[in-house]
């Protein structure tokens, strides 16, 4: 007669292996703890989990308790009717054996040499088919009843969801070490790409610079007549050093956050006072410049935009070589923006008779190329305001 000792010591058991398997990620571990506390709990020798392989249609011996060596990766042939693991697997139905009274059924013939009389199969379900078969296996004839049953059939309910549990982790770990590998290959091609962005920025920078120093060189050699050639040589050198100056502060400062204008601006007006200061000595150049950030792109024109608006006064505004200019950036007042303005006190334009002096035309193309807005105004000198989208 069961005992209720030995119910409640199997439903105790049942509650230990869910709290055990639950929390271990190592499949061999729960196939291994499992069969020994069927062994125990049902007193019996012997215990073995098989797992169904789909490639192969068998079932092989994975796990077990009380085996001797050579048990553990036997295989089973799914054609091989007359073991009741095949016949449990493929009817989902316990199969219970006596050896005695077992004549449909042909073993292993290991079960002999363990001396082993009586077995229970039952299937290992799952959500996307069945795993295999749990089975006990004793030494003496048991007469496996519904409670035997019930209880082995719970505790392989418990072992498939334990199972199914592990393959989903197993996923989500090798899901997020894909993810993990794939990161650091992306850390690895944005390092390499920075690298040959600043190697390329470097080789570019360099070139500029000699360029402007042939350009600059070439302007001493002409001394301080101001023909034709000349004035071009001074605009090409100006729009050359402002390019230069763009790729100064783009690998000063890792070209992460932006190029820093109030800082490239410094250097780049500080570069045209010394191209044109020995023609006008006498224009003072007032600078007031806000520290906002732009890309390389927009860098590069706003650049161009300052050296040609500096040019245009210092050849254009002072035929007497004295005035002062003025140039101021900041934010503007609408959100996402900013405000150069480039101002002189000289002899001013007339803006309908020069509007297509290639200096306002240069200009006017370079605003539209960052989507801004140009205001010119001529009353006291001359005032160019440029309004930039950020």
């Amino acid at each position: 007669m069961r005992t209720i000792e030995k119910l409640l010591r199997q439903q105790k058991g049942i509650a230990e292996f869910g709290s055990f398997a639950f929390g271990e990620k190592e499949l061999s571990k729960i196939l291994d703890r499992a069969c020994e506390l069927c062994a125990d709990l049902l007193d019996v020798e012997f215990s073995k989990i098989c797992e169904y392989r789909k490639a192969t249609k068998r079932l092989v011996v994975v796990a077990g308790f009380g085996w001797d060596e050579g048990v553990i990766g036997y295989t089973y042939a799914e054609t091989d009717k007359t073991s009741p693991q095949v016949t449990a697997f493929e009817s989902m139905q316990p199969v219970a054996t006596t050896m005695k009274a077992s004549k449909p059924f042909v073993l292993a013939p290991f079960y002999a040499t363990h001396k082993i009389i009586s077995t229970l199969d039952v299937v290992i379900k799952g959500k996307h088919g069945p795993f295999g078969v749990l089975e006990i296996d004793s030494r003496s004839k048991h007469e496996f009843d519904s409670y035997d049953v019930a209880f082995l059939t719970s505790f392989s309910n418990i072992l498939a969801e334990a199972i199914n549990s592990t393959k989903k982790t197993k996923i989500l770990n090798n899901s997020i070490k894909r993810r993990d590998q794939l990161i650091q290959e992306k850390n690895e091609l944005i390092e390499q790409k920075v690298l040959l962005a600043a190697e390329a920025h470097h080789r570019v920078r360099n070139n500029l610079q000699i360029i402007h120093g042939m350009l600059v060189s070439r302007i001493g050699e002409l001394g301080v007549d101001e023909d034709a050639s000349h004035v071009t040589l001074r605009k090409i050198a100006g729009r050359v050093m402002a390019m230069a100056h763009v790729y100064d502060q783009l690998l000063a400062s890792g070209g992460a956050n932006g190029i820093s204008v109030s800082t490239y601006l410094d250097a780049l007006i500080d570069e045209i006072m010394e191209i044109y200061g020995t023609l006008r000595p006498k224009v003072v150049l007032v600078k007031k410049l806000e520290d906002i950030a732009l890309n390389l792109d927009r860098a590069t024109v706003l650049g161009l935009i300052v050296t040609e608006l500096l040019t245009n006064s210092f050849m254009h505004a002072f035929p007497d070589g004295v005035g002062q200019i003025e140039i101021t950036f900041k934010r503007g007042k609408r959100r996402n923006s900013a405000v150069l303005t480039v101002n002189d006190n000289g002899i001013g334009f007339d803006e309908l008779k020069h509007s297509k002096r290639t200096g306002v035309r240069l200009v006017k193309l370079l605003v539209r190329q960052m989507e801004g807005e140009l205001a010119i105004s001529t009353q006291h000198g001359a005032c160019f305001t440029v309004n930039i989208p950020l």
